[in-house]
C-alpha cells in the first residue's frame, strides 16, 4: 500500500476562460506542483540556507565595489531567499505531521485487514469441516427422498387411473404448486431437492439437472 503525499505547496489555480479578444497567458490553468516529501523539502531547505549563506557573504564586496542598485537588488535576493527559507521550514513541519498521520492511517488499515485476514483463515478451517458435515448429512437424506419419490410415483401412478367413483389420493406432504396455483399438479418434495456434491463437475448427490454444454452430470438414480 503506498502512503499518501501531501502537497503544502501553495499552487495558484486561476479558472480558464473565454475571450474574443487577445489571449492572456497570465490566465492561463495552472497545474498543480507535485506532491513532495518532508525529505525532499528538507532538501530544498537546506540548499536555499546555502544560497543565503552565500549571498550574504557577498555583500561586503557588493558594498564596497558595487552601486547603490547593486546592494539594492543584493538585498531583495536575500530578502526573497530569506521568505522561500521560512515557507520551506513552515512546509516540512505540515509535511512531517501529514506523514506521520498517513502512517499511522496504513498501520491501523493493516491491523484492521490482518484482523480480518486471520478471521477469515479460521473461518476457512471451519468451512472446510462443516463441507465435509454437510456430505455427510446429505448422504444421510439419499434413502429418505427416494423413499418419498417411490411413494410419490405410486400416488402419482393411482391418481392417473382412478376406479369409478374414488376420490384422487392426497400427495401425503403439503401441496406444492407453481405460482399457488391449485389447477397445477402437485410437485413432491424429492423432484425439487437438489443436493450439489462438492467440487467443480462434480455433478449432485441428489437431484436431476439439465446437462450444460460441456458440464459432466451425475444422477446416482
Amino acid at each position: 500500500m503506498n502512503l499518501p503525499i501531501a502537497n503544502i505547496r501553495q499552487d495558484r489555480h486561476v479558472a480558464s476562460y473565454v475571450s474574443l479578444g487577445r489571449s492572456r497567458p497570465d490566465l492561463k490553468t495552472v497545474l498543480p506542483a507535485s506532491p513532495r516529501t518532508a525529505a525532499q523539502i528538507l532538501a530544498e531547505c537546506d540548499a536555499t540556507q546555502v544560497e543565503r549563506e552565500a549571498l550574504e557573504a557577498s555583500r561586503p564586496d557588493v558594498l564596497l565595489n558595487g552601486t547603490s542598485d547593486n546592494v539594492a537588488n543584493l538585498d531583495h535576493r536575500i530578502a526573497v531567499t530569506k521568505v522561500r527559507l521560512d515557507q520551506l521550514q513552515v512546509q516540512h513541519a505540515a509535511a512531517v505531521i501529514a506523514e506521520a498521520e498517513a502512517q499511522a492511517a496504513h498501520e491501523t488499515e493493516q491491523k484492521r485487514r490482518k484482523d480480518l485476514y486471520g478471521k477469515a483463515m479460521k473461518a476457512s478451517a471451519e468451512v472446510e469441516k462443516l463441507a465435509a458435515e454437510y456430505v455427510i448429512e446429505a448422504e444421510r437424506l439419499v434413502p429418505l427422498l427416494a423413499k418419498i419419490r417411490e411413494r410419490a410415483a405410486l400416488i402419482e401412478a393411482a391418481n392417473f387411473a382412478l376406479p369409478d367413483g374414488a376420490e384422487p389420493v392426497p400427495p401425503g406432504e403439503p401441496r406444492c404448486s407453481w405460482n399457488g396455483r391449485s389447477d397445477q399438479p402437485h410437485s413432491t418434495i424429492a423432484s425439487r431437492v437438489k443436493l450439489p456434491a462438492l467440487g467443480t463437475d462434480a455433478g449432485f448427490i441428489w437431484g436431476e439437472v439439465v446437462p450444460l454444454p460441456g458440464r459432466i452430470t451425475y444422477d446416482p438414480h
